[in-house]
């Protein structure tokens, strides 16, 4: 809080794989396992249908995805893992890695956690609860401030039509860095880890424990470790107005068909670079064909999951300088150039002072690979650099492809 093939084939789970414990020995009992949280960590592609149906049926019953951190980082196996969690059956959640420094930071990253969840499937409506992560303190020594930010962070998620909201800390964290009781969420989701059964210190609710971060499930190990959770509040369990959700125990199929198979019955291309072009759409980054992979966009379209529409958020929020600040550290913090940064606030030199307000951002700029483009061409276009929109996108590799969707501003 980590490839299969190219042509899917029916999956039958015959049995259910028992779960075995590898982190800490509890003296008097082990505490539920109620619901995990994944991301890339645990399977860069994202975790297979397979694994989400055995833990469905071995009694998990939530999952928490991460989708985004920051103002431009995509978890790139969210929208796998969403998509198999739930055709699996699971009540499936989605949460972001906040580093709020300001107010207009915090609406900022939950403007953005919004466009990263429409992108992967994520349902407003009919999804479990959305999650602010809030570990570090990003230089925000004032609890009372970063309480502040934490707040401006859940009411904007809220404004923009969420209706389940909550945050997830470390117990320590929470107690030390933020005031609990000026929190505007109840019953939050804590970490605390030990040898013992020892709650987290909760000051305005009883909510949910993440009780160990090194549980390995027996047959899975190849994923390493996963964080487990028990639910106090029912907020990550309870199937209540989460459609995609079915009772303790039940696992939906997603049947034979194969998503070549789909694709040419319903008059599309199925061929390989078309599947990808599609799996960027729906934000499936790195597009190999993995089993995964495949069975995420197959439900997708089944299910009748529209492509979010890309297009940028409007964001406007300013920044408050501070002493050994630079224009150019504070461009680079917003993914900006030096020159969009003076322009936003008609600047004419680079010189800037302690306490001054910033304009720093504005509505992003995206651009559509098409065939033939490389980031270097990209890059040139747009004013910018390649290291700037690999960062933006949190690409790894240069390797770029038709129809995929890349921030450049």
């Amino acid at each position: 809080m980590k490839k299969i093939n190219k042509v899917l084939s029916t999956l039958v789970l015959s049995t259910v794989l028992a779960f075995s414990f590898a982190g800490p020995s509890f003296a008097a009992k082990q505490p539920d396992i109620d619901f995990i949280d994944v991301s890339h960590w645990n399977a860069e592609q994202g975790l297979p249908l397979s694994f989400y149906q055995t833990i469905k049926l071995g009694g998990v019953q939530g999952v928490v995805v991460k989708v985004s951190e920051g103002t431009s980082y995509l978890d790139p196996a969210a929208s796998v893992n969403i998509a198999n969690a739930k055709q699996a059956g699971l009540v499936t959640s989605a949460y972001h890695f906040g580093r709020l420094t300001s107010v207009g930071d915090a609406q900022a990253e939950a403007k953005w956690f919004d466009n990263a969840l429409q992108k992967v499937g994520f349902n407003k409506d009919t999804d479990g609860y959305v999650v602010l992560d809030l570990e570090v303190t990003s230089g925000v020594t004032d609890r009372a401030k970063l309480t502040q930010y934490a707040n401006a962070f859940i009411k904007q998620m809220r404004e923009l039509g969420y209706p389940r909201v909550d945050i997830y800390s470390g117990s320590y964290f929470y107690n030390s860095s933020l005031n609990p009781t000026g929190l505007i969420i109840n019953k939050p989701w804590l970490a605390r880890y030990s040898a013992s059964y020892q709650e987290p210190q909760w000051s305005n609710g009883k909510g949910a424990w993440q009780w160990s971060s090194t549980y390995k499930f027996s047959g899975f190990e190849h994923y390493g470790f996963f964080d487990v959770n028990d639910d106090f509040a029912g907020k990550y369990t309870s199937t209540n107005g989460v459609e995609s959700a079915t009772p303790v125990g039940e696992v939906k199929h997603i049947g034979s068909l194969s998503l070549v198979d789909y694709l040419k019955s319903i008059g599309k291309d199925s061929s390989f670079n078309a599947r990808k072009a599609l799996a960027a759409q729906y934000g499936i980054s790195n597009y190999t064909g993995s089993a995964a992979q495949n069975l995420a966009l197959l439900s997708k379209l089944k299910d009748g999951v529209q492509p979010a529409q890309q297009s940028a958020p409007s964001i406007t929020t300013t920044y408050t300088v501070k002493r050994g600040d630079t224009l150019w550290g504070i461009a680079q913090k917003y993914g900006m150039t030096v020159a969009e940064l003076k322009s936003l606030n008609g600047l004419t030199s680079d010189i800037i002072h302690p306490g001054q307000q910033l304009k720093v951002s504005g509505s992003a700029t995206y651009h559509t690979v098409v065939k033939g483009d490389t980031l270097w061409d990209i890059a040139r276009k747009y004013g910018t650099t390649v290291d700037r929109i690999k960062s933006l996108n949190g690409l790894k590799s240069d390797t770029i492809y038709p129809g995929q969707k890349l921030r450049v501003r």
